[in-house]
């Protein structure tokens, strides 16, 4: 079953959450989710703990999506520091000082390339590299993997989860027509949005949502903190903060005495859940829009 936005009457037929919720599969979807956070980036640990977090991540990805989306004959829409800044706005991403910091790290990482502006060489227009693109299509690779798992005939997600260059470039462009919609998924999931906030987040939110999974109770193996440590790219010490101030917000329970146990509460189980479910709406919603996309997109710079 699909739906369309009664606020954005342009949006074409997609799967509403309900009914990814309602799948006989979406608890595999699930599980497949949390696989795919917790080993996306693979042991790359400064992607892991940079792009583990939601500004970092948000900016990264956000830059893709402007240069995928550009007109050549229209400048207004090419990828810069200020155009990323002002749609970074709508996602909560911060000021644009911030937004030229995180730019300048990528710039540094070699993932980002600027020319200068026709007829002002004092601007600059930004360009994502090519391994800033393959780095993307493993995001875009994890994110499809739940929605393939549940509707394996569909061709758009088979496209997606292979790899394809041509469906990210069009899914990313497509992207731009549903930020609202993004902002609003991490908004209304407060639970998991402390944790995405935070550098390594997704991976020891994935490391809890594992736990809750596949142990009696649902509590951790001992030893928590350190293990997560190891697995978000941090310190024991940044797991401790976050795992404390996650129970102070009664999202997990601390067993500390004497094995670092920890386990999720049914607020966050319920809220994880739920922010797959209207996850993976989005995505499908985007994959429509790219879908449906009449004119290629042009090849990055």
């Amino acid at each position: 079953m699909t739906e369309e936005s009664p606020a954005c009457p342009l949006f074409p037929p997609y799967i509403s959450p309900e009914d990814i919720a309602r799948h006989p599969r979406f608890d595999d979807a699930v599980s497949n989710l949390i696989d795919g956070l917790a080993n996306l980036y693979g042991d790359d640990r400064r992607l892991v703990r940079e792009l583990s977090e939601y500004g970092r991540a948000v900016t990264f990805m956000l830059a893709i999506c402007i240069a995928m989306a550009a007109e050549e004959d229209r400048p207004d829409t090419w990828l810069t520091v200020g155009r990323l800044a002002q749609l970074g706005a709508l996602l909560g991403l911060g000021t644009e000082r911030r937004i030229r910091r995180f730019v300048e790290e990528m710039r540094s990482d070699g993932h980002l390339i600027e020319t200068p502006m026709p007829g002002d060489k004092r601007r600059h227009r930004l360009h994502p590299g090519p391994r800033m693109l393959e780095i993307d299509r493993e995001w875009t690779v994890v994110f499809h993997a739940p929605l393939a798992l549940m509707m394996p005939q569909e061709a758009r997600y088979q496209a997606a989860i292979s790899g394809d260059p041509n469906y990210h470039r069009l899914y990313r462009a497509a992207s731009l027509k549903t930020l609202g919609l993004a902002r609003d998924n991490m908004v209304e999931h407060l639970a998991v949005d402390s944790f995405m906030h935070q550098a390594g987040g997704s991976r020891v939110l994935a490391a809890l949502m594992r736990a809750a999974q596949d142990n009696p109770g649902g509590w951790s193996e001992a030893g928590f903190y350190s293990m997560a440590a190891e697995r978000s790219a941090t310190t024991r010490a940044h797991v401790r903060g976050m795992i404390r101030a996650a129970a102070a917000a009664g999202y997990v329970e601390i067993a500390d005495a004497p094995n670092s146990r920890v386990r999720a509460t049914r607020l966050l189980v319920d809220d994880f859940r739920s922010w797959v479910a209207q996850g993976l709406s989005a995505i499908d919603l985007v994959s429509r829009f790219a879908e449906n996309a009449s004119v290629p997109m042009p090849e990055p710079s």
